[in-house]
């Protein structure tokens, strides 16, 4: 999910102005609130915002919280001696984590040529004690995986599962790819989740997607990128000019292609359909012993039970 950032006042042009007159009540409301609530965050997260400043302190940060998902929910000690997929590398933190935890071969795999070539620079700039060193492939399609088949023990998607247009094809993949008793581990965050609009950087407010038109959200979104007083986070900066970006919130139509509305239903039913079988699925909802307890409860209604879920883990496995 992406996170706020430190922005200097020379990062900033104070010279945008606001256009409020094309806001409506609703949307002038959301604007106030969303307003509110990130200077908040701003004031109670400062060594959040620090740590995700720059592009070597974001991914320091990055490190951090895919090591959390790593070693929270998984048996790292199955790492070692394995050929292992990375799904959805991104720029090579997580590869690198699972060779420095004794896997054998590990590739990363990614459909963005930018990431795959930050990736690759990586690995000539990190100081590399594993026992070996990961490569990074660049697939021009996600429903075709470089790989031969039978060729991969493990597949590891952290934060990728919810950005996957065609699930059916993937899963389908991950069975080609994969050695007999071959396993999948995914750390997924559900699109009807609270925060399954990954737009927590711009409009922290939950369940907004399920509750108000996309082209009102996506006019809020513009509208707060355009504010004086935004702060722009790293990915919404120009790595060569250190300037920020165009405002791309006033083209933007639809959440999708960049998230895909998958439900955990319909996830399991492309499992299944491509041959593999959920060994285990955990559900992690709310903290607070009250808030836990009331979201354990509403996940036994049908329709509502992803809107309770801050995120999914799951192991797969290849009969």
């Amino acid at each position: 999910m992406q996170s706020m950032t430190n922005a200097s006042a020379s990062t900033i042009d104070m010279s945008r102005k606001l256009p409020r007159r094309r806001l409506g009540p609703l949307a002038m409301l959301l604007f106030w609130l969303s307003r509110r609530l990130l200077k908040r965050e701003a004031k109670c997260s400062s060594d959040h915002i620090a740590a995700t400043g720059t592009e070597d302190r974001y991914r320091q940060w990055r490190q951090q919280q895919l090591q959390q998902q790593l070693a929270d929910h998984f048996d790292i000690t199955q790492l070692r001696g394995k050929d292992i997929l990375d799904f959805g590398c991104g720029t090579g933190e997580l590869s690198h984590m699972l060779a420095g935890h004794g896997g054998r071969r590990v590739a990363g795999v990614d459909i963005s040529s930018e990431a795959i070539a930050k990736a690759t620079q990586h690995v000539t700039k990190d100081n590399h004690t594993a026992l070996s060193t990961p490569t990074f492939m660049h697939a021009d399609d996600h429903k075709c995986i470089p790989l031969e088949d039978n060729s991969t023990d493990l597949i590891c998607a952290f934060d990728v599962l919810e950005h996957i247009p065609d699930i059916d094809a993937v899963c389908r993949q991950w069975h080609r790819v994969l050695h007999h008793h071959g396993r999948v581990w995914i750390w997924w965050s559900p699109w009807r989740g609270p925060f399954g609009h990954h737009l927590t950087s711009l409009i922290p407010i939950p369940w907004i997607h399920l509750c108000l038109p996309q082209k009102l959200i996506f006019t809020v979104c513009a509208a707060i990128y355009d504010d004086p007083t935004f702060m722009p986070r790293k990915w919404d900066m120009d790595p060569g000019t250190g300037q920020i970006k165009p405002n791309k919130w006033h083209h933007v139509e639809s959440f999708e292609p960049f998230l895909n509305r998958l439900t955990k239903r319909s996830f399991e039913l492309s499992v299944n359909q491509a041959g593999l079988k959920v060994l285990r699925c955990e559900v992690h909802g709310f903290r607070g012993a009250v808030l836990r307890r009331l979201g354990a409860l509403l996940r036994t209604i049908p329709w509502l039970g992803d809107c309770f879920v801050s995120y999914y883990v799951y192991e797969l496995v290849k009969p």
